[in-house]
């Protein structure tokens, strides 16, 4: 076991995944481990960044119900009179900003909706001093806010209590006949409806500034009838009401399902036996050395320690990934077709922290801090994504990294080289583990356009400090992923009631469940997208406690509690051994099998 100490004497442990890897022909269980859990102290408060310079003063007056200027700086940026509450109308789809759901807590949406002129359609100007702006949405009291520090285009904007940071202020740039743009003063960036989409619900955005219609607003004085769309107070349109469940993800659908998936790590036969929807397997290892391994046409004997030659030298580099995936793609169940998607838990800084020559946790932050270490990563990362190409898989990005990185701090002063080690892919990054978050995710968006790529959720202190684990993965810019990916227990219960293994108590009461439903809920809602729980482990009541066969109830309560899944915005429940020694699919009685077969016959359990 691996430890980390903080400046608070709190520890946070790792548990080395000490299986093997796949053998050269890989059938059966796929490579398992296991994290284990610890704390860790208050984070620093969010980075204020330095404010963009003077921008000179102007007059704006309000003619007709609308902005008009009165004057300009030769920059073209414009002042505004920061008493009224506004409706910022869009100059593309005539709708205006909304906070969507009347969302009150971190994080919550901002879309564009039909005009109703209710209190979360209404904007007032606070000045922040030097030409720029915060915008208070009147329901809520948040701020609009850049969110998660983000410089990538088409990033969402969000809301957030009001800290005066850089990324919550704008100033307003000239359009023409009275509209505005709005401009990000930490991202440099314009908010806009992306495309243009007139669709109620339409996320906002920001994108380098072109001037473009759907990145002006008209700025319309509350109760007034100017401007297009609707007049305030109308009713002629519904509100942006809460979608089902409360919160605002409402995930309709995931990965073309619209119930929750069943999946998990397992042998053929087990994954024939039921209609599972997705399979799960490890990739890692250090990278590989040189760019020889990646052209070749077979692989060799001395590489097939590197994932790409995990099945042997008579394949081609990267066949672990393609073989794999196409296979799950050929399922079938009860003699029919039946594809099974494929989720890859990318796990390789564990490796490259070795490289680095401290292992685990100090190791990794240590290897992204090294341009050298970090560009053989983001190589192998390419090629990887490049083996899985145009497939519809998912991308769990590495477990408990983003954990360790929390144990340090603001991840955006976490140091890290990447604008050095990947110029083309990643040069317009922050050089932080902020910054290879979103390298990661940009890059997957890029060369396997059709996968979901999921940041990992790894807050070991999710029951003190669950508001702190919110603003952490806004700062790592999780809502720029396409879902989260999180753990809920290692090993079975089981086995770590053994006094050999701790004594620890890890069965589940209904109570215990809902507060970590709860958290998974909390979670999902603060970056608008859903969360997989994966690696969940598989023993069951019946189970006697020895090698292989050790109780748990994790399988049991959540079969028997799907409405309470679903509504805690969970889109997947991935069942597997976290670690050699656990019950699998293959050992547990059939219990897993007879329980998804159920569930498949049931219809399955509707997402929201």
């Amino acid at each position: 076991m691996r430890r980390l100490k903080e400046s608070t004497d709190v520890s946070l442990e790792r548990e080395h995944r000490d299986v093997p890897r796949p053998p050269h022909v890989v059938s059966g269980v796929a490579r398992v481990g296991g994290h284990g859990r610890g704390a860790r102290p208050s984070h620093r408060a969010r980075r204020l960044h330095q404010r963009r310079g003077f921008w000179a003063a102007v007059g704006l007056a309000v003619v007709g119900a609308c902005v008009a200027v009165v004057n300009t700086a030769s920059a073209g940026t414009v002042a505004v009179d920061t008493s009224p509450w506004y409706l910022l109308v869009n100059r593309s789809t005539g709708q205006v900003l909304d906070d969507y759901g009347y969302g009150s807590y971190d994080g919550a949406a901002v879309v564009q909706w039909s005009r109703t002129g209710e209190a979360n359609q209404q904007w007032k100007f606070i000045d922040a001093g030097d030409g720029n702006y915060r915008l208070q949405n009147r329901y809520s009291g948040k701020v609009l806010d850049d969110y998660g520090w983000s410089r990538t285009e088409g990033s969402q904007v969000r809301q957030w209590s009001d800290l005066n940071g850089a990324n919550q202020q704008f100033h307003l740039e000239k359009s023409s006949d009275g509209y505005v743009r709005l401009i990000n003063t930490f991202s440099g960036k314009a908010v806009e409806v992306p495309l243009g989409s007139k669709t109620d619900g339409g996320q906002i955005a920001q994108y380098h500034d072109w001037n473009g219609a759907n990145q002006q607003w008209q700025l319309v004085p509350a109760g007034s009838a100017g401007g297009t769309g609707n007049p305030g107070g109308s009713g002629n349109h519904p509100t942006s009401a809460p979608p089902a469940g409360g919160g605002n993800n409402s995930a309709k659908s995931f990965m073309g399902s619209n119930t929750v998936l069943i999946g998990g790590s397992m042998s053929d036969a087990s994954a024939n036996a039921a209609p599972f929807d997705v399979q799960y397997a490890y990739v890692h290892s250090q990278p590989a050395p040189s760019s020889d391994y990646y052209t070749a046409a077979r692989c060799q004997d001395a590489w097939t320690g590197w994932w790409g030659c995990w099945n042997g030298s008579t394949t081609a580099p990267g066949t672990y990934v393609t073989w794999r995936g196409a296979k799950a793609a050929q399922e079938t169940y009860q003699g029919k077709p039946r594809p099974q998607k494929f989720l890859w838990t990318w796990y390789s800084l564990r490796d490259l922290g070795d490289a680095a020559g401290q292992g685990d946790g100090p190791g990794e932050v240590k290897a992204i801090n090294r341009a050298d270490l970090l560009a053989r990563y983001l190589n192998d990362y390419r090629f990887f994504l490049q083996k899985i190409g145009t497939s519809h898989d998912m991308i769990d990005l590495e477990p408990d990294f983003w954990g360790y990185v929390r144990s340090l701090g603001d991840p955006h002063q976490v140091a890290a080289q990447v604008t050095a080690a990947d110029p083309t892919d990643c040069g317009s990054q922050e050089n932080s583990a902020a910054g290879l978050a979103q390298c990661l995710i940009s890059m997957a968006h890029k060369y396997a356009p059709n996968t979901a790529v999921g940041m990992h959720l790894s807050c070991f202190d999710w029951q003190q400090n669950t508001p702190q684990c919110v603003k952490d993965y806004a700062h790592l810019g999780a809502q720029n992923a396409d879902f989260l990916a999180t753990d809920v227990s290692d090993r079975d219960a089981g086995w770590y009631a053994q006094p050999a293994h701790g004594g620890l108590d890890k069965f589940w009461t209904d109570q215990k469940a809902a507060a970590q439903l709860s958290f998974y809920k909390t979670m999902a809602e603060s970056v608008g997208k859903p969360v997989v729980l994966w690696q969940i482990p598989v023993g069951n009541m019946a189970q006697n406690n020895t090698l292989n066969h050790y109780k748990d109830d994790k399988v049991d309560w959540f079969f028997a509690h799907m409405d309470q899944v679903a509504n805690a915005h969970i889109a997947g429940l991935l069942f597997g051994a976290g670690q050699q020694e656990q019950t699998t699919a293959e050992t547990d009685g059939g219990n897993l099998i007879n329980k998804t077969i159920g569930y498949h016959n049931s219809g399955g359990a509707a997402l929201k």
